[in-house]
């Protein structure tokens, strides 16, 4: 392993980025951003800008830094980090991303959704590639255990040919949806087309506008969808705002079904039933989760190393434009009154704006 200690320095001192490990009901430690840093023996977090005094005080106070910043781009002028982390909201990520390759940062890890349009997400793909900017976008369970554990049953055919996945969501399309196209997409390749219909069930009036640029500009809402994928898997998703929380899969192959989401993971195979003779059913296997890795330093770890060229990177620029693509598709085929969207898009005007 290098030697070489990398300087981090985080935007936006919120949830995602440090607060999250001050929950005492969450088990899974480190949770956030700069608790992966901290646990992190190549990165010390020498910097931090928030537009929040009280946010960077308290930041400061348990990651004793020093180095602190109203405004981001005195941080990444003065401080020169090597590593940043984008933790403030999917409309200030594309400047962010854009100013940080450009002031020579070699690895960003990126909040999700990755952008709020594709046009951003085109033009920091294309900047990092320019630079030899590393990103890895937030889609976490590509580090997780259990679905690389889910992946691997399905590449082997242990559910026989993956026929359909349904998947419930508590959120917004692009805000925690881009969440789950991404895990499809991680299992079973790229998408072919998307169906989708919006649903509102919050108290805010829903809003259209046209920027300087000609962007259509609307809000991230719920809704649910309907996905083809190229390699003939049919996934239904439904997202909207709920009186609890759920993140769940239920994938069903010719030959058995997996169950998956937030500490959830069950795999049936086709077996004779033990109660009726000449009759196949699904019966469940026994699974031991994996608690030898934590999520967020794996994610930390695997930047630096696709950094230095050790390790491909698990969650590229292009993976976060391809579920924000999925996620943009839904609110363009609403528009349309459900019309089925060809992927890729064509029609690159649509801006959704997302926490």
């Amino acid at each position: 392993m290098s030697s070489k200690r990398y300087r981090a320095a985080v935007i936006g001192c919120g949830r995602v980025a440090w607060l999250l490990d001050n929950d005492p009901l969450i088990p899974e430690k480190p949770c956030s951003h700069a608790g992966a840093y901290q646990a992190c023996e190549r990165v010390e977090i020498s910097a931090a800008a928030d537009c929040r005094s009280d946010r960077l005080h308290d930041f400061a106070q348990q990651y004793h830094v020093e180095n602190l910043y109203h405004d981001y781009e005195e941080m990444l002028k003065k401080e020169k980090p090597d590593i940043v982390s984008i933790c403030a909201y999917a409309n200030e990520r594309y400047r962010m991303v854009c100013d940080c390759i450009r002031a020579g940062v070699k690895g960003i890890w990126c909040e999700k959704a990755f952008a709020a349009s594709l046009r951003e997400a085109d033009e920091m793909v294309s900047l990092s590639d320019q630079y030899g900017a590393e990103i890895i976008v937030s889609h976490m369970r590509r580090w997780d255990p259990d679905y690389q554990r889910a992946k691997k049953l399905i590449a082997e055919g242990a559910i026989g040919e993956p026929i359909s996945a349904v998947c419930h969501f508590s959120g917004s399309m692009l805000h925690t949806g881009t969440h789950a196209f991404d895990v499809l997409r991680y299992f079973f390749g790229d998408a072919d087309w998307v169906e989708g219909h919006l649903e509102d069930n919050s108290s805010i009036s829903h809003h259209n506008a046209f920027d300087s640029a000609d962007q259509l500009i609307t809000r991230d809402v719920g809704g649910y969808a309907l996905i083809y994928f190229k390699s003939g898997l049919y996934a239904t998703v439904h997202g909207d705002s709920k009186g609890y929380f759920i993140f769940e899969f239920d994938i069903i192959g010719s030959e058995g079904r997996i169950k998956i989401g937030n500490r959830l993971l069950e795999v049936y195979c086709a077996r004779e039933s033990p109660t009726e003779s000449g009759l196949i059913e699904l019966q469940r296997q026994e699974v031991v989760a994996d608690k030898s890795k934590n999520i967020w330093t794996e994610a930390a770890n695997n930047l630096l190393d696709a950094i230095e060229g050790r390790a491909s990177n698990m969650s590229t620029a292009e993976d976060g434009r391809a579920a924000l693509e999925i996620a943009l598709a839904v609110h363009q085929s609403d528009r349309n009154s459900g019309e089925r969207v060809l992927l890729p898009m064509e029609d690159k005007t649509l801006k959704v704006l997302s926490r």
